[in-house]
């Protein structure tokens, strides 16, 4: 009988590939136990590269594995460094260690590795590996290739138990606070500024300019070119209407409008995309000129209303993927509920 814990995996393997994967978890000791790769497994239990991905995301959910990443130079090959998240990815052209060439990191040269947390879960067993030579990343293990096939959103958003609660708790305190028109408006951008943070690939805070208070301005720190960052940009902005009643649709003419005086001169190339987040969820001409605004101008703007932030936070959802479905809905002029019909979880 395999672990327990593994019984999340049913919906993607069968009760042997669980045996087998059970299996291979208990026979790992030494750096095998930090080297675990998507290749590695598919191989182990005999299923594709798609579903063994699939398969590891869900035991880092479950707590049963660490992700990190391993960068190799583009050069030499040479292992220059493992981090534990994107973020610490190096950003711009660097000296490698190794070879002394000045290389760029992109997602093929990042190979995504996997640990256990705790073995002792498991039998421990007699596999040992010796840790091999630098070598070129395998293609199926490299970051780039789990993020082409649409796992972007699972590996940059990924938040415990706690880190639910704690935002659900925030979100109640949003719900029920009273006091001046400053400090109800002050509890919702706080929240909001905490949950993008949470996300790794971004960096969320309050900004002003000459002309205009930003609520919140998030950087994409890592621009990658897959699935919702590509949408994204380097940076968009958030703005927070904490109101007690339908949100003016005025206010999606006014981020539009902010975000076009931002790009007064820059072709667009500065800001493309901008989110209202209220605590009332906005009205139908929010909609109406968003879908406007990016079939004349490119840019898109989106609404998260209080409602879904509650529902993002009590069933664990993915906020990449909220985003994502409320930006395929403004740029397909989708009537239909792309929730509704199954095209997305959140």
């Amino acid at each position: 009988m395999y672990c327990s814990r593994l019984l999340v995996l049913q919906e993607l393997l069968t009760e042997d590939q669980i045996e087998r994967l059970d299996k291979y978890f208990a026979e790992l000791i030494g750096s095998a136990c930090d080297n675990i790769t998507v290749s590695k497994v598919a191989r182990a239990i005999g299923v594709s590269h798609d579903v063994a991905s699939k398969s590891l995301t869900k035991c880092l959910k479950e707590g049963l594995l660490s992700v990190s990443y391993g960068i190799r130079c583009p050069e030499c090959n040479m292992l220059i460094k493992r981090v534990s998240s994107p973020i610490e990815i190096p950003e711009g052209i660097f000296e490698c260690y190794g070879c002394n060439e000045e290389i760029e990191v992109t997602p093929k040269d990042i190979e995504i590795l996997y640990s256990l947390i705790d073995n002792r879960i498991f039998i421990n067993g007699q596999q040992v590996e010796i840790s091999p030579p630098a070598r070129a990343v395998v293609h199926e293990d490299s970051m780039e290739s789990v993020f082409l096939a649409g796992g972007v959103n699972e590996y940059l958003f990924q938040l415990s138990d706690e880190q639910y609660q704690h935002l659900l708790d925030m979100y109640i305190k949003v719900e029920n606070h009273k006091g001046t028109t400053k400090s109800i408006g002050d509890t919702l951008e706080e929240l909001t500024g905490k949950l993008f943070n949470m996300c790794s690939a971004f960096r969320a805070s309050g900004i002003r300019t000459s002309i205009n208070q930003i609520d919140c301005c998030v950087r994409n720190k890592w621009y990658l070119n897959f699935g919702i960052f590509n949408i994204l940009g380097s940076h968009f902005y958030i703005e927070c209407k904490n109101e007690a009643k339908t949100p003016s649709g005025t206010y999606l003419s006014k981020l539009h409008s902010i975000i076009s005086v931002a790009n007064a001169g820059g072709k667009g190339e500065c800001i493309k995309f901008g989110i209202i987040i209220s605590k009332k969820e906005g009205p139908s001409t929010f909609k109406q000129l968003a879908i406007s605004y990016y079939l004349i101008h490119g840019i898109v703007i989106i609404s998260i209303c209080g409602k879904e932030l509650k529902e993002l936070f009590k069933t664990r959802g993915n906020l990449l993927e909220l985003i994502e479905r409320k930006a395929a809905e403004i740029m397909m002029d989708a009537t239909t509920d792309l929730k509704a019909d199954g095209l997305y979880k959140i």
